[in-house]
């Protein structure tokens, strides 16, 4: 996307580029981000990410990634924007009244056990199943919010072994949304790999710009028992442009949880940090949502944790403290 472009759509960016070195930088009262025209990296608030593309120059226009425009919509401005990428090109709509929203209370969370049913998800060499894991640390993960939350409406997308289509699991967290406000969407799943030594937790928020071509993979490893007949409602919801105020929202979530989880389940399952994909199961949820790779099943020394019942509590109760500290943060 052209530098000048985003200028031009939200006029409220305050935006500097040096003509010698290179350096740009584009600020709000919500913070700033900058960067150099051929590198790929930029830094936000002094943090620095990795970008996919270079930033580039061609003749006197700058262009920069998707990945760093969305940065900027979900970090940078205040109110919410609609936003979809399509090809090679970012589709935006701005809102007339640019008023910013205010509230991160929870009062229901939605809790989805990935897989279930005749989709077993992955296995370790045991032959114990990523769908079984997934509920076991579902279910603790209800029981806990039940006891020390009772005033939060609490809901469990499958409580047995049971199918349930991608969809209709975003389906059923909008139903909870249509009925109560501020909501959240959990879902858990166990990683895979084909290798036995690749081990660590990863937490994911929706985009369509994965973080790394091994988030594109995961997610296409987690999307594909999607339906051949996708409900005609949640197709249409699913073609909807992504919110930038979600998408803040989940990060922020994600942020929480994968912080809290290091803290109570490191070194025994590392860290592999917060990334984004493009997960179905996300995509149609019109709420902040996060799924959480809990580990490795490929892993044996990470898979017989994640039997243990004793360490599925452990998880679910990282997990409520990161959503605790998304609660309790400011917008």
């Amino acid at each position: 996307m052209a530098f000048s472009d985003l200028k031009s759509i939200l006029p409220e960016l305050s935006t500097k580029l040096k003509k010698y070195t290179g350096v740009g930088g584009i600020y709000t009262p919500q913070g700033n981000l900058q960067f150099r025209i051929g590198s790929s990296f930029y830094t936000l608030d002094g943090k620095i990410y990795k970008l996919p593309k270079a930033i580039l120059k061609k003749e006197d226009e700058v262009y920069l990634p998707l990945d760093m425009v969305e940065a900027v919509l979900l970090n940078l401005i205040a109110y919410d924007v609609r936003y979809q990428f399509k090809e090679s090109e970012l589709l935006v709509l701005i809102p007339k009244e640019t008023v910013p929203k205010r509230s991160l209370g929870v009062k229901a969370i939605v809790i989805d056990a990935g897989h279930g049913g005749k989709d077993p998800g992955t296995a370790d060499h045991t032959g114990y199943y990523e769908k079984e894991v997934s509920l076991g640390v579902a279910r603790y993960t209800y029981l806990y919010l039940r006891k020390y939350y009772p005033e939060i409406r609490v809901e469990m997308v499958r409580k047995d072994d049971r199918f349930v289509e991608l969809e209709d699991r975003s389906k059923f967290a909008n139903r909870v949304l249509a009925d109560t406000r501020d909501v959240i969407f959990i879902s858990f799943h166990c990683n895979a790999s084909l290798s036995d030594k690749a081990a660590g937790f990863e937490v994911y928020y929706l985009s369509q710009s994965p973080s790394t071509e091994a988030a594109r993979e995961t997610a296409l490893l987690e999307n594909r028992t999607i339906g051949k007949h996708k409900n005609p409602v949640v197709a249409e919801i699913q073609s909807q442009m992504l919110s930038s105020v979600t998408q803040r929202r989940s990060k922020k979530l994600a942020d929480a949880v994968a912080e809290q989880y290091e803290k109570a389940l490191s070194p025994e399952i590392p860290s592999r940090g917060v990334k984004k994909a493009d997960f179905s199961v996300l995509r149609g949820s019109l709420m902040p949502a996060v799924l959480v790779e809990m580990g490795y099943l490929t892993n044996p020394e990470e898979s017989k944790k994640l039997r243990d019942k004793t360490f599925q509590k452990k998880i679910a109760r990282s997990v409520i403290k990161g959503i605790h500290e998304y609660a309790s943060a400011k917008d």
